[in-house]
């Protein structure tokens, strides 16, 4: 994507629809992991139980990822400034999205092999420090990449 943004250029009515594709985009995937995020929430709450977060979870992922990449296609149309330090740092903050989305979804998987009524003093500590880990993470990259954003365009 960063080398087809090199080699695009877009127009005032091509800038405003590749704006409108990354904000709906945005809603899509964040909004969705805002969603598991408040579920996984629920669950360190002991108002559900982790067994239900995973079943959640699987099913968010198409629409986390979906948002993830229309925003990467749609960036490509948005003349990013690739000598802005703005612009490094926000693709780094989507890298770290992306790998941490991978790394989440194996957290994720482990989570089945526990009991159904497994709450969170049930959790192998690593792996709730894991789990944990891995969404203030994800928080920290979205909302980094979402200030440059608002600030950088």
């Amino acid at each position: 994507m960063i080398v087809a943004a090199h080699h695009t250029r877009t127009g005032p009515t091509g800038h405003r629809v590749a704006l409108a594709v990354h904000l709906v985009s945005l809603a899509v995937g964040f909004g969705t992991v805002l969603a598991v995020d408040a579920c996984g929430l629920a669950v360190l709450a002991g108002r559900r139980t982790i067994a239900w977060m995973p079943r959640f979870s699987a099913r968010a992922d198409v629409l986390i990822w979906a948002g993830f990449t229309g925003l990467g296609v749609s960036g490509v149309f948005l003349d990013p400034k690739f000598g802005d330090a703005a612009t490094l740092l926000n693709l780094y903050a989507v890298l770290i999205l992306g790998l941490n989305g991978v790394y989440a979804r194996t957290v994720r998987d482990r989570l089945p092999a526990l009991a159904g009524d497994a709450g969170v003093p049930d959790l192998p500590r690593p792996l709730l420090l894991r789990a944990l880990g891995s969404g203030l993470l994800s928080q920290a990259a979205w909302w980094t990449s979402i200030v440059i954003g608002i600030f950088a365009s």
